[in-house]
């Protein structure tokens, strides 16, 4: 696949019930892909796919990471967190008795 190792076999792609990015429920194999489909992930893409190089994530989570660097997704996160406006918490008032 695209030039690099592969030697897997599927024994070796164990799937998750959870996502283990983002907590979430693995969606099923076999219909369309969505959000929560699980895809191969490689933990360092220069040694593609083989054995102890996979693991199996969301496709948003794959998607999400694709092709950004640590320090990009570092930098991402921080220019969200300045952007967003905190919640504030609302205090229900109650009527006395």
């Amino acid at each position: 696949m695209y030039g690099l190792p592969f030697d897997l076999t599927l024994a070796d792609i164990v799937i998750p019930e959870r996502c283990p990015v983002f907590g979430t429920p693995m969606g099923a194999i076999g219909g369309p892909r969505g959000p929560d489909t699980p895809s191969l992930d490689r933990i360092a893409p220069e040694r593609g796919y083989v054995r102890g190089n996979v693991e199996v994530i969301s496709w948003e989570a794959n998607r999400l990471k694709n092709s950004a660097t640590l320090e990009q997704l570092e930098a991402l996160v921080d220019y969200l967190s300045r952007r967003v406006v905190p919640k504030q918490t609302r205090r229900i008032r109650r009527n006395p008795s």
